[in-house]
């Protein structure tokens, strides 16, 4: 059986209006369905339409002789920070469905509203929730009432099959490097020949505006000699130079962490990556050692620099840790990039004028500004919220604020400065 998975085309680095980053970097979700997939025999393409630059209208010219066809509105990368506008993904997969009727669609959208995107798509079925077995199942299965996980059109009635159990990580096998042209993929920051690894899924804080309906409600960990198997292979054979641990909480198996950073410090690859954390979870020893390790950058889910809004979110964090994390991050020579939101409930442009003043003070290698935004399943969700041309006008100002201060032009080394111009181009042109 031939099978095409596909990650569409978005614009880069920003769709208008949106604060969600379209990054060029590898559909993780997609290699490894790929992998499941030709473990049992199948010919697996995948077609990143988002990398190499291929519009919804193109994409046609790609999909010939394949006999299912599987697309995404949101790979791993984007699964707790999906797209609102998801224009793009609904015109590829309009385009292809004038030309085959084995069209799959899945990702976060249709796992929330697998009714509305069954309508908006007429895809044979949508895949709720993680893709992976199901993807295989699909192939491997005619009659869509067996197969869990999946809604689909009985006629004129959505059948919801039942949810499918999440997968046990330790079962899946190394990702399909082999489909995806791995010089194509980038991060601004770190460089090119990029990759993505995931140690874990889940995170066992309590956020009330993350979303993690993509993730299931318990942290479940691979193996250590499974992530050490695909760092080593994506290093030695596929020629990966820069990397990011997507995981949501990076530190949350220390003695897993502690072992990556012991084979990266003894190989002592080429090799720079970064990973995602709370501020909280981090002391100058296990930083040092991160760093010999190749970590040059920690994503920091700061989100306020006001208490109140901090106790509102759930971050369950002070002000004064999040302030000792950079620091100590400084200490040890690793670069910050903090995210923050904006336009909180009862937040007002004296609150916002104050939390920006923090972030200058706090002084951060990289910052990103969003705008709250109520995803479906999050703990927030059901809450109003008035998103006035305030907030956006705001996050416009602050950022052009922040990223033309002389002091911060100054500090940073050339590559970086080149790095954090491109993002910040790329952003401005965007915001509203």
């Amino acid at each position: 059986m031939n099978i095409l998975l596909i990650k569409p085309y978005w614009p880069y680095p920003y769709s208008k209006g949106e604060f969600t980053y379209n990054r060029v970097w590898p559909p993780l979700s997609l290699a490894n369905c790929a992998a499941l997939l030709e473990k049992e025999g199948c010919k697996v393409r995948i077609l990143d339409a988002h990398a190499q630059r291929i519009r919804p209208d193109k994409t046609v010219n790609f999909i010939k002789g394949y006999d299912k066809i599987f697309i995404t509105s949101s790979s791993l990368d984007k699964w707790q920070c999906p797209n609102i506008d998801i224009s793009t993904f609904l015109e590829t997969v309009r385009c292809i469905k004038k030309l085959s009727d084995e069209v799959y669609v899945m990702g976060y959208h249709g796992t929330v509203e697998p009714e509305k995107i069954l309508d908006l798509t007429e895809a044979k079925a949508v895949i709720r929730g993680e893709p992976e077995c199901t993807v295989l199942e699909i192939c491997k299965k005619n009659d869509l009432t067996e197969i869990e996980g999946i809604s689909y059109r009985n006629n004129e009635i959505v059948v919801s099959n039942p949810d499918r159990s999440h997968i046990e990580l330790k079962t899946l096998p190394l990702p399909a490097y082999n489909l995806l042209d791995i010089d194509k993929y980038f991060y601004e920051i770190l460089g090119r020949n990029f990759a993505l690894f995931e140690i874990s899924r889940g995170c066992t804080y309590q956020c009330r505006f993350c979303n993690k309906v993509m993730y299931g409600k318990k942290l479940r960990t691979k193996s250590l000699e499974q992530i050490i198997e695909e760092v080593r292979i994506a290093i030695e054979r596929y020629n990966v130079k820069t990397g990011y641990f997507i995981d949501l909480e990076f530190f949350s198996n220390r003695e897993i962490l502690d072992q990556i950073c012991e084979f990266l410090i003894e190989k002592r690859y080429n090799f720079k990556w970064c990973c995602q954390t709370r501020p909280d979870s981090l002391d100058v020893g296990i930083l040092k050692k991160m760093r010999r390790a190749g970590c040059r950058l920690i994503h920091l889910g700061i989100e306020s620099g006001l208490q109140q809004f901090l106790d509102y979110l759930g971050k369950d964090i002070t002000i004064d840790k999040i302030v000792r994390s950079v620091e100590i991050c400084k200490q040890v020579d690793i670069k910050t990039l903090a995210f923050f939101i904006f336009g909180l409930p009862s937040e007002t442009d004296k609150d916002r004028k104050k939390i920006f003043g923090f972030i200058k003070e706090l002084n951060t290698d990289f910052v990103s500004f969003h705008r709250l935004i109520s995803y479906k399943a999050s703990e927030i969700c059901e809450e109003i919220f008035d998103f006035d041309k305030d907030v956006s006008m705001f996050i416009r100002k602050a950022f052009v604020k922040y990223y033309l201060r002389l002091s911060y032009v100054w500090r940073l080394d050339p590559l970086a400065l080149l790095s954090g111009l491109r993002l910040f181009w790329g952003r401005f042109k965007t915001l509203r």
